[in-house]
């Protein structure tokens, strides 16, 4: 355990980190913690993180030798999509 002192930090307070708390945490600057205030203590627990995968569509079809996709209509053409 490690101890830290509350400092003014612009019309706020901000408390510091040691980079080995930091790193025993999994933290990085940046990440989002949510705080809980309550019978006299504080806890920070990191934000949960949204990870969105975004697959390689070229290599997902790679070597794809099925028909190609044709238009099936549902959706009508709106605006100058046209054009």
């Amino acid at each position: 355990m490690s101890t830290t002192t509350l400092v003014k930090w612009g019309n706020g307070q901000g408390v510091r980190l040691s980079k080995e708390t930091m790193e025993r945490a999994g933290l990085q600057v940046g990440d989002s913690l949510e705080v809980n205030a309550e019978n006299g203590m504080i806890t920070l627990i990191p934000a949960k993180r949204r990870y969105v995968d975004i697959p390689d569509y070229r290599q997902l079809f790679k070597g794809y030798n099925g028909p190609a996709p044709v238009e099936d209509g549902f959706a009508s053409s709106v605006g100058q999509e046209t054009n």
